[in-house]
């Protein structure tokens, strides 16, 4: 249980360092997000604090060995700094107090609390991996490796080793000023509706419904995404770094040949540190081909603000984006073109840790899109999301998004009634290490080396439009699988 949490932290801290940025492709782009600011609940009562202290008490009968000093630590609830000072050479208040402020995002403090329990536990090597942890998140490099070193030379326990080793590598990584990654995802996708088939089977031409005669039509999918990115580290204190990355997706349907994609993304920017907060504009472009013809090219802009409020226990961040869209007419779309135009968008949201596993994010966006008056519209678009940290590096997220579109006019083609759509996504996904599968396959089976690094994600996802009009009325369920493979360098 100790030297788990101890990896569990390690990954909380990791992610804090890892900020993913760019534009996506829905229903296919899934990403995870890294846990970055977190916070403990305070003990409000004397209930509370009369539990606490008999914690500690029982707790303090434990900290002869490094696994029961972890375990020590966390069987104690939220430990707040004037109780640290009623027991200043308790070595298990003091860790648990010092989690408490990584979940807070007090690396500084958190790292001199911990060396201050080495003082007199030297021995205790998981107290000092997460030491060289947040040595490594502070970027004091020289100090991280030292105490790695001091692991390396005396610990036998794999786990503790293993960690050694990535933090030797994530700190040669940083040490480089540009830094590289490159990511392979293959799978398939099944929809019950590919078509998007109205849901009361009828179409409106000129105000008069037309019953549809193909009905929902379902089809799988076969989906690649290859993507790269590049970081380079400026070394300086406002202008922090730059960076770019593309993605190239192929998704060719089984029947419905028409719907096939092919797609470029391509994002750039920069990130630069302000008294106000971290400012990160950036550029971006996405290409799309349907069934091998151009279909739609899109152009933006956009400016990012982020800055921790709420005593750092919210990631708040606001950004505005501003774009333009080309749609050419295709075999299958012939009036494509009347949707070009300009667009808007301004999102602000935050993202909270609940503990060092579950982080819940929250959003809401306003947007416009002028294009020709009866696909012009204006909407407002509320997400929420969450990422579950699993045991045995497994992992759990789920989003929902609603987006309620006001359209300017009608479409005389379709009807005199101006359209209102209210679009509800539901997602949930599940990713798990394949070798964690292997493992069920019996000693004979010995697992290729390939695997090791290659997680697979299952998807399921419920899309429903309810649109005033029939023609846009309909709901379709997706499930999908990824393989998934990432390569720094």
């Amino acid at each position: 249980m100790g030297r788990g949490a101890v990896l569990e932290y390690s990954k909380l801290l990791q992610g804090q360092a890892t900020k993913r940025r760019g534009l996506t492709v829905t229903s296919v782009l899934a990403a995870c997000l890294a846990i970055t600011q977190v916070h403990a609940q305070p003990v409000g009562t004397e209930a509370a604090e009369r539990r606490t202290k008999e914690a500690t008490q029982q707790a303090g009968k434990a900290v002869a060995a490094d696994d029961d000093l972890m375990a020590a630590a966390e069987a104690l609830p939220p430990v707040t700094f004037s109780q640290v000072l009623e027991s200043p050479d308790d070595p298990a208040v003091n860790l648990r107090y010092a989690q408490d402020l990584i979940l807070k995002g007090n690396v500084q403090l958190a790292a001199a609390t911990v060396e201050r329990i080495l003082i007199s536990y030297p021995d205790a090597d998981s107290v000092r991996l997460l030491y060289a942890i947040l040595l490594y998140r502070m970027d004091v490099l020289d100090d991280a490796a030292a105490q790695l070193d001091i692991l390396e030379g005396r610990s036998t326990d794999d786990a503790v080793l293993k960690e050694v080793a990535r933090y030797r590598k994530l700190i040669d990584e940083r040490n480089r000023p540009i830094k590289r990654s490159a990511a392979v995802s293959i799978g398939m996708h099944y929809d019950s509706n590919r078509n998007a088939f109205p849901d009361r089977g009828t179409f409106l031409i000129g105000g008069t419904p037309i019953q549809g005669t193909t009905g929902e039509v379902d089809d799988f999918g076969h989906v690649v995404i290859a993507a790269t990115d590049m970081r380079m580290d400026t070394k300086g204190q406002q202008l922090q770094e730059i960076f770019a990355d593309a993605a190239v997706l192929y998704d060719n349907q089984v029947e419905i040949d028409e719907l096939d994609v092919r797609a470029l993304l391509l994002n750039g920017g920069l990130t630069y540190k302000s008294r106000f907060g971290t400012l990160v504009p950036g550029l971006h472009a996405a290409l799309i081909e349907l069934d091998r013809e151009k279909y739609s090219r899109d152009y933006a802009v956009s400016l990012r603000g982020e800055r921790p409020i709420l005593n750092s226990k919210v990631a708040a961040y606001a950004e505005i984006k501003a774009g333009w869209r080309k749609y050419n007419n295709t075999r299958n779309l012939p009036f494509a073109r009347e949707q070009s135009g300009q667009y808007h968008e301004l999102t602000v949201g935050g993202r909270r840790a609940l503990d060092n596993r579950t982080l819940v994010h929250g959003a809401l966006s306003l947007n416009s899109v002028d294009a020709i008056n009866f696909e012009s519209y204006e909407s407002y678009e509320i997400a929420v999301d969450f990422t579950r940290i699993l045991p045995a590096d497994t992992f759990l997220t789920g989003s929902v998004t609603i987006e309620k579109q006001f359209y300017q006019g009608p479409d005389p083609f379709i009807t005199q009634q101006t359209r209102h759509d209210l679009d509800t996504t539901f997602n949930l996904t599940y990713g798990i290490p394949v070798a964690n599968l292997t493992e069920h396959l019996g000693e004979s089976f010995v697992s290729p080396p390939f695997l090791e690094d290659v997680v697979l994600t299952v998807s399921a996802e419920y899309q429903n439009s309810n649109s005033n009009i029939p023609n846009f009325d309909y709901d379709n369920f997706r499930g999908q699988f990824l393989l998934n493979r990432r390569w720094d360098f």
